[in-house]
C-alpha cells in the first residue's frame, strides 16, 4: 500500500527543487530522500521528476501527483491539529517558532514555566523566517506582523523599538552623529545585503551611502559584537542592546522605529491545554518586559559585568 511518508517526501522535494534542498526541509540525508523517491516512482510505476540544469522538474504525471498529495496533507494534518486541540492535561510538546532577536531571552524566561508544568516539553525554533504553522512547522510562532491567514489566530503582546548605536569608544573618537545627515560622515556596521530584513537595518541603508560600510554580517549578535568593539555606528534592537551592554543610543529622539510583536497558533490548537498554558506563560513574559522591548530602557550604556552605568 501507499505510505503517506512517501508522499510526504514527494511534496518536500517537489517545493524545493531538488534533492538537497528537499532533504535539508525533511531534515535527513540527501542519499535517503533519494531512495524514497525512487522507491516511490517504482511503486507507482510512472517517472514524478526530470533532471535539469537548475535541479528537479516534475513530469505531468508528477504534477497531477502533486496536486493530489497536497490535499491528502492538508487532511492529514487537520486529523494532527484536531488530535492535539483536544488535550485536555498540560503536558506533551509544544513547538515554539522565534526569531534570534528573542531566542537566548526567552530561553532563559522558560525555567520558571518548565517549573510550574514539567510535563510541558518546550521546543524552541530559532528561524528568522516565518515558520508555516498551517503545516505544523510549529504550534507557537511570534511574529513582528499580524498574520493574515484565515486559520491562523494572533494575539498582539507589545512593541519592540529599534534605534541606532555605537560603543562609548567609537563615539569619543569620531563624536557623537545629531542629525541623520551626520551619518554620512561616519563608519557603519550593517548586515549582509541578502539578510537585510530589520526595519532599522533597510532605514540605514537609505541614510548612508554603501561607501561608509565597513563591516556586514548576516548574524544579528556578530553584528552588535561588531558595533560593540568600535567598528561603528549600526541599526538594531533597542532591547538586544540593552540585554547586551556596551553601547550607547544616538539620535534616539529621530529614529524611534517600532515593530508589533504576535503570539500566533492555529485555530486548531488555540483549545489545547499546553497551547494555552504555554501562549499564557508567553504573553505574561512579554507584558512583564514591555518597557524594556519598547527600548524605554534603552538610553543609558549599562557595563555587561556590574551592570553599572559607565
Amino acid at each position: 500500500m501507499l505510505d503517506w511518508t512517501d508522499l510526504r517526501d514527494f511534496i518536500a522535494v517537489a517545493e524545493a527543487g531538488s534533492l538537497s534542498a528537499g532533504a535539508k526541509r525533511l531534515k535527513v540525508s540527501q542519499p535517503t530522500v533519494s531512495r524514497r523517491i525512487a522507491a516511490l516512482e517504482q511503486h507507482l510505476k510512472i517517472r514524478l521528476f526530470d533532471r535539469v540544469p537548475r535541479g528537479l522538474e516534475l513530469t505531468e504525471a508528477g504534477e497531477d501527483l502533486l496536486q493530489r498529495a497536497r490535499r491528502m496533507e492538508i487532511e492529514a494534518l487537520a486529523i494532527e491539529r484536531s488530535a492535539l486541540g483536544a488535550d485536555a492535561a498540560p503536558e506533551g510538546a509544544v513547538r515554539i517558532s522565534v526569531i534570534e532577536l528573542f531566542s537566548e531571552w526567552l530561553a532563559e524566561e522558560f525555567a520558571a514555566f518548565s517549573a510550574d508544568y514539567p510535563k510541558i516539553r518546550v521546543e524552541l525554533i530559532v528561524d528568522n523566517n516565518s515558520a508555516n504553522l498551517i503545516r505544523r512547522e510549529a504550534d507557537i510562532a511570534v511574529r513582528m506582523f499580524r498574520p493574515d491567514q484565515p486559520d491562523l489566530v494572533a494575539r498582539r503582546v507589545g512593541e519592540h523599538g529599534l534605534g541606532f548605536f555605537a560603543s562609548p569608544g567609537y563615539l569619543a573618537r569620531r563624536g557623537t552623529p545629531e542629525r541623520f545627515r551626520d551619518l554620512q560622515d561616519h563608519d557603519i556596521v550593517g548586515f549582509d545585503e541578502t539578510t537585510i530584513n530589520a526595519t532599522a537595518a533597510k532605514v540605514m541603508e537609505r541614510l548612508a551611502p554603501p561607501e561608509r560600510y565597513v563591516f556586514r554580517s548576516n548574524g544579528l549578535m556578530v553584528h552588535i559584537a561588531a558595533m560593540r568593539a568600535g567598528l561603528g555606528v549600526g541599526g538594531t534592537s533597542s532591547f538586544l542592546a540593552g540585554r547586551t551592554g556596551g553601547l550607547v543610543r544616538i539620535m534616539a529622539d529621530k529614529a524611534n522605529i517600532m515593530q508589533e510583536i504576535w503570539l500566533v497558533t492555529h485555530e486548531d490548537l488555540r483549545r489545547s491545554a499546553r497551547i494555552r498554558a504555554t501562549m499564557d506563560f508567553l504573553a505574561a513574559v512579554f507584558e512583564k518586559n514591555r518597557k524594556a522591548l519598547a527600548g524605554e530602557a534603552a538610553t543609558a550604556v549599562f557595563d555587561r559585568k556590574d551592570s553599572q552605568k559607565i
